[in-house]
């Protein structure tokens, strides 16, 4: 059988071996190191006695790094024939898909395929309002998207993630890269609904154009994202939201709103949203919130509701008063809380501001612990200890689940239950002969907790 090389002596005296195929298109030729026909024949059997490897130096000493280095001749054929042979996208595609299923690479982008879009650019307007593909389809399918939610996921993704990824094209995001938000050092520091929220940022527009057919790149599938635990908040009690609003306030307008919230439990941007025609004889209509990216808009759940009047006479003639100071002769379309322009309505970031400050007045120890959608805590809070129906309340407050109020009922059931615990002490060792330290351990006044999840 013909032997799949020749054999050949040079002039130096040396023997070399030439195989059938080409390395950068010269025929592969090696040198055996022997000067005998003999010897580089069993030189060269040796060699694939050995699986086919060669050594890449055949004189190398010991000492050299080439010593005991070896290469195949299959390799060498692949190598060539990559260098040569003619290659369609498919093709490319499973030499990609085995280099990643062996581990041997994390990802790899052909130029001018799915995936090879520009990561920054793909980025920049998926989460623009008015460019985006993604926002489009949600509004085409009638699913609310606010300019607010994508201009918070613009901020995320160019502070967090563009200094990350630079030039890469979106086939080259690897779940290494993703995973890494989780210990950054700065967003560790972070609040974890802030981190998932960065998280969400970046997969959200890397799983809409996976599935859109835009990268073949799943680096997304899997992420964990980190336990969604809300921060304590401070709640006043009933004497304390009384006091507040006995002190001095230096604005009105503010004290004013922030009264509205804690007797209606609405959020901030329903209040800015409040025009003079929603103002009924005997209810509050909820229709609309305000958003300094969005404008007018639908409430939060997506439906109006009515907020009956029993609250003070007096607030009901404040925020009609307050109404009729707007400058701009809207009429009912007048925004009550009214800013600087037409058809727009006060910051309400201020109303947080002149709170605090009516607190440090009030002497309350941390001020910073309230702010102004406390009250909202504080209304539902207290409707609930009168109210044992959560549907009476939610149609108040606008929840859109029962699953909302869960945290406030949990906080009044805990206290609810001490109490009762303590009373039954009370009547049960009482009559009996208890040590004076105990008794007076029972008579230990209820603690008032002001902090809640």
């Amino acid at each position: 059988m013909a032997e799949p090389y020749s054999i050949y002596k040079r002039s130096n005296g040396i023997y070399y071996v030439q195989f059938p195929y080409s390395q950068n298109g010269k025929v592969f030729q090696k040198s055996t190191g022997c000067r005998t026909h003999g010897e580089a024949s069993k030189k060269v059997l040796e060699w694939y006695a050995a699986g086919s490897l060669i050594p890449k130096r055949t004189n190398a000493n010991k000492s050299n790094p080439d010593f005991e280095k070896k290469v195949s001749i299959e390799k060498r054929v692949f190598f060539s024939n990559l260098h040569t042979m003619d290659f369609d996208a498919e093709d490319y595609q499973k030499i990609i898909k085995i280099l990643k299923e062996r581990k041997i690479i994390a990802s790899c982008v052909v130029p001018n395929s799915k995936g090879a879009l520009n990561a920054a650019e793909f980025y920049t307007t998926f989460w623009d309002y008015d460019k985006s593909p993604y926002v489009k389809e949600l509004i085409a399918k009638e699913k609310s998207i606010h300019k607010s939610h994508t201009a918070t996921y613009m901020s995320r993704i160019r502070i967090y993630w563009l200094p990350r990824i630079k030039d890469k094209t979106i086939g080259e995001i690897t779940r290494d890269e993703i995973e890494a938000l989780f210990t950054d050092e700065e967003i560790s520091k972070l609040a974890n609904k802030t981190i998932n929220g960065i998280v969400s940022a970046v997969t959200i527009p890397l799983k809409w154009a996976y599935y859109k057919g835009y990268t073949e790149n799943n680096c997304f599938e899997g992420i964990q994202k980190l336990a969604a635990k809300s921060r304590k908040r401070s709640i006043l009690t009933i004497e304390e939201a009384k006091r507040v609003f006995e002190v001095e306030w230096e604005n009105d307008a503010a004290k004013l709103a922030n009264n509205l919230a804690k007797h209606t439990g609405m959020r901030a941007g329903e209040i800015a949203g409040l025009r003079k025609g929603d103002i009924g004889k005997d209810e509050i209509i909820v229709a609309h919130s305000w958003s300094r990216y969005d404008g007018i808009k639908s409430c939060k759940n997506g439906e109006a509701r009515s907020i009956p009047i029993p609250i003070p006479h007096e607030l009901c003639v404040q925020l009609r008063y307050q109404a009729e100071l707007n400058p701009f002769g809207e009429g009912d379309d007048g925004f009550i809380f009214f800013g600087l322009k037409p058809h727009t309505p006060t910051d309400y970031d201020n109303w947080n501001k002149y709170l605090r400050r009516a607190l440090e007045v009030m002497g309350y120890k941390d001020p910073n612990t309230i702010c102004f959608h406390s009250w909202r805590h504080f209304f539902c809070s207290r409707m609930m200890d009168k109210v044992q129906d959560k549907r009476v309340v939610m149609a108040v407050s606008g929840h859109k689940s029962e699953q909302m109020l869960d945290h406030y009922a949990e906080h009044l059931e805990q206290e609810k239950t001490l109490e009762k615990i303590r009373n039954a002490m009370k009547e049960v060792f009482d009559s009996q002969d208890v040590p004076p330290v105990a008794k007076k351990l029972l008579e230990v006044p209820k603690i008032n907790k002001r902090e809640f999840a």
